[in-house]
């Protein structure tokens, strides 16, 4: 309970709103992030499974309006949807910090959705621009801003900024 709390609260600070009911009602990316964090939360407690599943029909409603499908269930702190709508994330791990805008695609590059050994592993203070996409089993390293609409198959080392189709490495950052 105490990481939830922790992990919201790191999370308030990316967005511009100074109170959590105003990012609640102005800030759709903090909104689904808050309830995607609360439904995990509560799937993990035996006792809450009941609020569980009415949560749960809420949440999906949320991915509807939205227009988002983000995985992992346990989401790392600083997690930062700038603009929501047409957004899939579903990577095999992510680290801290990650930052989303709008029309991002990260996954596999087949059809199974079950199997996440083929989907990309995230560093540590990600930014993907609008319209990127990450596919396949390949890695992000930390600290990396892939640009607007660039598509990223293969690794990417930490410290740079990628861009193009297919992603290259456009300059290095120390």
């Amino acid at each position: 309970m105490s990481s939830f709390i922790h992990n919201v609260k790191s999370d308030l600070r990316n967005y511009s709103s100074s109170s959590f009911f105003k990012a609640m009602l102005l800030e759709p990316g903090f909104k689904y992030t808050f309830h995607h964090r609360l439904n995990y939360l509560l799937s993990q407690k035996k006792i809450l499974k009941p609020f569980y599943l009415l949560h749960r029909l809420y949440f999906l409603h949320l991915e509807y309006i939205f227009g988002m499908h983000i995985l992992p269930k346990d989401m790392p702190k600083g997690f930062r949807i700038a603009h929501f709508g047409g957004i899939t994330f579903v990577p095999k791990a992510v680290g801290e910090n990650c930052f989303i805008r709008q029309n991002v695609t990260v996954g596999a590059n087949n059809d199974n959705g079950k199997d996440l050994s083929q989907n990309p592993i995230i560093g540590n203070n990600v930014t993907f621009g609008a319209n990127s996409v990450a596919i396949g089993p390949i890695v992000i390293g930390n600290n990396v801003y892939i640009g607007a609409g660039a598509v990223v198959t293969k690794d990417i080392p930490d410290n740079c900024i990628v861009a193009g189709v297919p992603a290259k490495i456009i300059k290095r950052i120390n």
